[in-house]
């Protein structure tokens, strides 16, 4: 282990040359300067990195080297650390050829031949810049590739069941804004959006001529209407998505009291994920037109979910919805309301 350096005071010459030849040894990037910036002493690790001699740099100024991403002075730097024993910054060091490397650089006020001077230890974190890069990349180039196979599905849905034609695009945008309300991780929104975008997918699954009948169901009918969750989680199981698709399309239609289908799974059991699509299908399929009855508007649909709030709907997600009705993020155009209609949310 290489020391402290916040219990490092006063240094003489010998000192300072004892513990930077230990750092040499660890590899980490070891700077020292004073309060304007002239440089008193680099590693010899740093001046190998970043392809200098130590008699270029000797009357050099750090500012020359080194940017944080704050653009703090030297001046702010110092006056910082005469109140607290270390700061941790983030930056970059610049080659000599130009290009650089980003660090995270633990500075320590320090005395050093009796004047004060900055002791500044930085690690590369390059390779970490570089894998959340490339992590971003393949997850734009992921979403591409199935941006294609989303929107088939999505046809295929729309081609069985002409009355929910736009249905799916609408619940995946509410639902994408209720995530975002609620400042869930970007990740997690996406997965979201993905999600609410095929969540009927099951319906392939189901007799158009039920799906479109413009009276009550049958029980038998209705109970095979409520098999869509099964069968798209058959389907999308099979498919290596980022996110847990499939378990939210299974749930989407569960309440947190347990009285949802198919599984009466109860909220703690459910993913925050499938409790979003949920609000957002249901205040959708009460706002739009349906084959068994005119829309209902999206005041009534927001008055339902309130109705129920905290009983079969998940209390943050109702509340983010309502904030966006409120706001007027909510837009399915206006429709007729009419009440005394039979309500159905699939």
């Amino acid at each position: 282990m290489y020391p402290d350096i916040n219990y490092i005071v006063n240094y003489s010459s010998e000192q300072f040359a004892y513990i930077s030849s230990m750092f040499d040894n660890f590899g980490d990037y070891l700077a020292l300067y004073d309060q304007d910036g002239q440089i008193l002493y680099l590693n010899s690790h740093l001046l190998i990195t970043l392809d200098y001699s130590r008699e270029e740099l000797e009357s050099g100024n750090i500012s020359d080297l080194f940017s944080s991403e704050d653009d703090e002075s030297i001046k702010d730097l110092f006056e910082y650390l005469s109140f607290t024993d270390r700061k941790i910054i983030s930056g970059l060091f610049k080659r000599k050829n130009g290009s650089t490397i980003p660090v995270k650089t633990k500075c320590t006020k320090i005395i050093y031949h009796g004047k004060s001077a900055i002791l500044s230890v930085s690690d590369d974190i390059s390779i970490h810049v570089n894998k959340e890069r490339m992590e971003i990349e393949n997850l734009q180039t992921l979403r591409e590739k199935l941006g294609g196979v989303i929107q088939t599905i999505a046809n295929a849905v729309v081609a069985r069941d002409s009355y929910t034609a736009g249905h799916h695009q609408r619940v995946s945008d509410l639902a994408r804004k209720i995530a975002t309300r609620m400042e869930l991780h970007p990740h997690m929104i996406e997965g979201v959006r993905i999600a609410a975008s095929i969540h009927d997918i099951g319906k392939i699954g189901i007799p158009s001529d039920i799906l479109n009948k413009s009276f009550s169901l049958l029980e038998l009918e209705y109970e095979l209407i409520k098999h869509h969750t099964n069968v798209g989680f058959q389907i999308l199981s099979t498919i290596d998505f980022p996110w847990p698709v499939a378990a939210i399309v299974y749930q989407h239609h569960e309440y947190i009291d347990g009285s949802g289908y198919p599984l009466g799974l109860e909220g703690y059991m459910m993913l925050t994920e499938s409790k979003i699509v949920c609000v957002a299908d249901v205040v959708e399929a009460m706002s739009t037109h349906r084959p068994y009855r005119p829309a209902l508007g999206v005041p009534a649909a927001i008055e339902e979910i309130n109705r129920y709030r905290g009983i079969r709907f998940d209390p943050v997600a109702v509340d983010a919805c309502t904030d966006l009705y409120n706001n007027g993020e909510i837009n399915f155009n206006q429709f007729n309301t009419k009440q005394n209609w039979e309500t159905r949310y699939f």
